[in-house]
């Protein structure tokens, strides 16, 4: 039997930690244009290359402008993870 999912408080105008996942690459000069977020490569052989962003966002709005310049780049968005509530 499944465990119940924990209630997170997320709140909409608060800072919040998120791992975002997309495929491809993305050079370390974007960190700025993402929010700061930190950026880290994940190869395996023959698959394509994964880019993992983490960091903090202000709010949800810092986290759809980080997701608008993912989708700017044409960048595949695999997830997008809720990690702590700052």
């Amino acid at each position: 039997m499944p465990h119940p999912r924990q209630e997170i408080d997320i709140s909409f105008d608060r800072p919040a930690t998120y791992r975002i996942a997309v495929k491809g690459r993305i050079d370390q000069l974007w960190s700025e244009n993402l929010g700061d977020m930190e950026i880290h490569i994940e190869s395996r052989e023959n698959e394509p290359a994964i880019t993992i962003l983490i960091g903090q966002v202000r709010d949800q709005a810092e986290l759809m402008g980080i997701l608008n310049n993912l989708y700017e780049l044409h960048m595949t968005v695999l997830s997008v993870e809720h990690t702590a509530v700052d």
